[in-house]
């Protein structure tokens, strides 16, 4: 489904690329004078960009802000509001949002815990791979946070999580109580597709218990071997194929920046 918005996103690249092309040479060697021999979109290019600097200094100051209130935020004492502090950062873009979610993966309350890992699987962030793994080792770590762990590491799909979602599936079938936890293990092994996992999603194809988890085990198989397109696959797909940020809604941007901007200097 995402092919033909990715070859529309690349017809509009193209024709964005060559058009300064086509101007320069419909006007560029015509001997009419430098008015007409320099570059009619020249202009438009710099107001561009001076556009797009502002409006990254206005999400810069804000996200800062954010940021700001956002540690404060999560020193109180109530988890209920920890966790609705970490809701802020789920689609702030800057450096230190990853870091801030998994120093909660620290907090004494499984809901702010559990809200830390799944943001930082909405984000895909690849450097929450390590600590989340290692929740799916450490035998201290609560059932349901080892669910939201197994599933985060399949929405992120950096491979590194394969080993860890692959014993932690083991160990979920040793007990073999929880359906849903071996479900939520064998579709994050096909979300993240590595080939190692085939053998062991084979055995529960095989012997699982439960129709849903072998059919869950089934379709991962055919995810990895690029039979099924994976959630993960098609998200990076859309996420590529993006057209850029409206002109309206930068200017939108710019203008509240600006509006700011004379307020600090009354």
């Amino acid at each position: 489904m995402f092919r033909p918005r990715l070859a529309f996103a690349t017809a509009i690249f193209v024709v964005f690329a060559v058009m300064p092309g086509l101007v320069h040479a419909q006007y560029g060697g015509t001997g009419m004078g430098s008015a007409l021999s320099a570059d009619p979109m020249s202009h438009q290019g710099k107001v561009a960009a001076g556009v797009d600097d502002m409006t990254k200094r206005a999400d810069s100051e804000s996200s800062f802000k954010i940021i700001k209130d956002v540690k404060l935020g999560l020193k109180d004492a109530d988890p209920n509001v920890r966790v609705q502090e970490l809701k802020k950062l789920r689609n702030l873009d800057d450096p230190e949002v990853n870091k801030i979610i998994m120093d909660s993966l620290s907090d004494p309350d499984i809901r702010v815990k559990i809200k830390a890992v799944d943001l930082l699987g909405a984000r895909q962030a690849n450097e929450g791979v390590p600590p989340m793994s290692q929740l799916l080792f450490l035998r201290s770590t609560e059932p349901l946070l080892k669910l939201h762990a197994a599933a985060a590491l399949g929405r992120i799909g950096d491979a590194r999580g394969t080993i860890p979602v692959m014993e932690y599936l083991e160990q979920e079938s040793g007990s073999g109580d929880d359906d849903r936890a071996r479900g939520t293990a064998v579709f994050a092994l096909g979300e993240i597709g590595s080939d190692k996992s085939n053998e062991l999603l084979s055995q529960v194809v095989a012997n699982d218990k439960s129709d849903m988890v072998r059919r869950l085990a089934q379709e991962a198989i055919e995810k990895i071997d690029g039979e099924l397109p994976s959630q993960h696959s098609t998200q990076l797909a859309a996420q590529k194929s993006k057209i850029v940020q409206p002109t309206d809604e930068r200017l939108a941007k710019l203008r509240a920046f600006d509006q700011k901007l004379q307020e600090m200097e009354r």
